[in-house]
């Protein structure tokens, strides 16, 4: 009896997981990409401290890939409905970062990683940017 009983428990914590899975939170998506865009810069900055360029651009395509959580609607759940502004910035911060990552990877590839740790700084630059403002540090 006692077996029964844990075993439809067990099937109830897993049928009630596995809706909570199906039912995604644009909020967790976005922080979740928000942790992935941390790792991401953490990794460019590795590779150029190191003098791996595979790192680098390996942490470029990370990057690149969260972008469109930025650009898309669903950015506006986690964004301060006070600020009227907030949406359009978030959009332009994606633009720039995306800009300097794709220069990044020009200077990397023409060896010019002078030129590749100055974009890492405007990456960061335009992080901190968008943090100062809209989440209001």
């Amino acid at each position: 009896m006692k077996k029964i009983v844990a075993a439809a428990f067990v099937g109830m914590v897993l049928v009630g997981s596995a809706n909570a899975a199906q039912t995604k939170d644009p909020r967790l998506e976005l922080m979740k990409d928000m942790r992935t865009m941390m790792d991401a810069m953490e990794q460019i900055q590795r590779g150029g401290l190191y003098s791996s360029t595979e790192d680098m651009k390996l942490g470029v395509k990370k990057l690149q890939g969260t972008l469109s959580s930025l650009e898309g609607e669903e950015v506006k759940a986690i964004l301060p409905k006070d600020q009227v502004y907030a949406y359009k910035f978030a959009q332009k911060t994606a633009q720039m970062l995306r800009m300097y990552s794709d220069d990044m990877i020009v200077s990397i590839e023409a060896g010019r990683m002078d030129n590749a740790l100055d974009d890492y700084t405007q990456l960061l630059k335009q992080c901190t940017s968008c943090h100062m403002r809209i989440r209001n540090w």
